[in-house]
This record gives C-alpha cells, sequence and structure tokens, in this order.
C-alpha cells in the first residue's frame, strides 16, 4: 500500500511517497510559489510525477493522495477556501491534482488539522485520546482531538488558539486584524520581535548576540537563553508566560489531557516549559492544571505525514 503526500507550507513544500505505517520511501522538497497558484500547483504535480517514475510506480498502485493546505479548507470537496499568506482564493486542489496525476482518492485539510490527525495516527495518539494539537511558528496555530476524532465544530473552524486574547494591557497587533492575540504575543513572529526590540534596548545583550555570532532572531536569543545569558531567558519567558495562558484557557474548557506542541519554536520547548507551567497554574482550574505539555515525535514532517493519515482515515 503506498500513500502520496503534499505538504503545501507558506514557505516550502514537501512532496513524498509513504507506505502505510507513516515511512517517507521518497521526497522531495522545493519553495512554494506564491504568485500563482496555478504555477505552484503545477510544480507539485511533476515532483510527484519526478518521484513516482524514480519508484516505478503508476497511478493504481496509490490507496490515495493526502494534501495539507496552509488556509481554510472544504475537506469535503477538497478546495482551498483561502490562504492568507498568498490570497489564494477557492481553489480546487483536490479536483486538479485528480485529473492531473490520476489519483482518484485526493483528500485535503488545513495544515494544523492536518497535524492533529498525524499525530492521532503515527504519534502521541496511542497515548492520548483527547489532546490539543498547537503549532508554534510564524503564528499559531491549534486543532482539538477529543475521544480520538478531530473536533470540527459548526462552521469547520474550531481549535483556533492562536486568537485566544492573552494580552490586554499592552496589546500587540494581529495578522487577523485584532490585538492582543497569542499568536501576536507567544509566536516565532513575537519570539523575533522581542529579541530584535531587546538587542536596540540592552547593549549587554546586543554585545552578547554579536560575540557568539548569533542573529537577532528566534534560534540566536535560544542559544543565549541555554548560555545562561538573562535577557534571553526573560524573553523565552515572556513567551513563554503567553503561551501557558492560551493553554490554560483550552484546559478549562476541554479538560483535555495533554498539549502536544509542533512548529519550529517547539525546538525550544525545553527553555519555554517553566514558564508556561507557571502559568497554567496561575489560570488553569486547579484540578486539571497536572496535563503533559510535550514536543511532538513527528517533528518538521508532522504535516506530511498528517498529509499521509487523511487517505488512512478515510
Amino acid at each position: 500500500m503506498y500513500i502520496a503526500a503534499l505538504d503545501i507550507g507558506g514557505t516550502k513544500t514537501i512532496v513524498a511517497i509513504l507506505d502505510e505505517n507513516g515511512g517517507i520511501l521518497i521526497q522531495e522538497s522545493f519553495p512554494s510559489i506564491v504568485a500563482r497558484y496555478e504555477t505552484h500547483l503545477e510544480l507539485c504535480v511533476q515532483a510527484m510525477k519526478r518521484l513516482m517514475h524514480r519508484t516505478e510506480l503508476q497511478a493504481e498502485d496509490f490507496t490515495g493522495l493526502g494534501v495539507s493546505l496552509p488556509g481554510i479548507v472544504d475537506n469535503e470537496k477538497g478546495i482551498l477556501l483561502y490562504a492568507p499568506y498568498a490570497n489564494w482564493e477557492n481553489v480546487e486542489v483536490a479536483g486538479y491534482l485528480s485529473k492531473n496525476l490520476g489519483i482518484s482518492r485526493v483528500r485535503c485539510e488545513n495544515d494544523v488539522n492536518a497535524c492533529a490527525i498525524g499525530e492521532k495516527r503515527f504519534g502521541l495518539g496511542n497515548n492520548y485520546t483527547d489532546f490539543i494539537w498547537m503549532t508554534v511558528s510564524t503564528g499559531v496555530g491549534g486543532a482539538v482531538v477529543e475521544g480520538s476524532k478531530l473536533v470540527r465544530g459548526g462552521l469547520g473552524f474550531a481549535g483556533e488558539l492562536g486568537h485566544l486574547k492573552v494580552e490586554y494591557k499592552s496589546p500587540a497587533h494581529c495578522p487577523c486584524g485584532q490585538y492582543g492575540c497569542l499568536e501576536a504575543h507567544g509566536s516565532g513572529t513575537a519570539l523575533i520581535r522581542e529579541t530584535r526590540k531587546r538587542r536596540l534596548t540592552s547593549p549587554a545583550f546586543a554585545n552578547a548576540l554579536d560575540e557568539m555570532g548569533l542573529k537577532p532572531d528566534g534560534a540566536g536569543c535560544a542559544a543565549l537563553a541555554r548560555a545562561g545569558n538573562t535577557d534571553a531567558m526573560d524573553i523565552m519567558n515572556q513567551i513563554g508566560t503567553y503561551l501557558g495562558r492560551g493553554i490554560s484557557y483550552c484546559i478549562n474548557i476541554l479538560n483535555t489531557q495533554a498539549v502536544v506542541i509542533g512548529g519550529g519554536v517547539a525546538s525550544s520547548l525545553d527553555l519555554l516549559l517553566p514558564s508556561i507551567r507557571v502559568s497554567v497554574q496561575q489560570n488553569a482550574f486547579k484540578q486539571m492544571q497536572d496535563i503533559d505539555i510535550v514536543k511532538t515525535p513527528l517533528g518538521y514532517e508532522a504535516a506530511l505525514l498528517g498529509a499521509a493519515a487523511l487517505v488512512l482515515e478515510q
């Protein structure tokens, strides 16, 4: 049994062929072309055809094709309704790929939902029936799994954790148009903003970055925090505090077993976790505070594995 999978991200796309256990047999990646979706989808088709040629597989050898998409998705019809990063609207992804690859079963899903479905199938879903998936990267995304099933909500958009309000005194502007959202204060973008701000206000912090040859970004801040720099540790604690606030709201409402964190900022979870825990203790109902907050074992391929899981789920 073979599964074709596409992870179309805002900056990078991964095309792969997997087995039914989530093993990646072959893959190819390339930058996402956001100017015209037609151009990018054609690149995806050509990449998949190359992989099929190299593995000597035909369309009929595949159980289906799963696609992870960065935006609002009609998963029943396989249509990307809107991708904010590129202003793509009403793109018939499933129809296009099926027609041009000859694979009849194509399943599409929002990227964060796909990650949660992948986690359920190939990751920590073996340990938890109820968990929250949280992507902490450029923004903050979320998905809710209860009773081993993805919660979609009345309109299909459940799990928008990034737009919980976590700051009221000095709220930062969020890409959604509002202020004080978790995405504006607890994301990778927020981490970069606070690092650059601190570099301008703290000569000692700026010198520490320069001495270690680090860029004023999230990775640079994390490296300094690991080295014991107090400014960097303060920034990481600030980000963790906001993440903890958002997580505590989810705990109070859902009484979940775990929060599984993915995305680029997840690599610094060990630095963030102490302040996340303090914030949860301050804001969550006492009897529900002791939950697992863990990094996904699926790593960078979480959305790709999620795309594959879409085919197996149905």
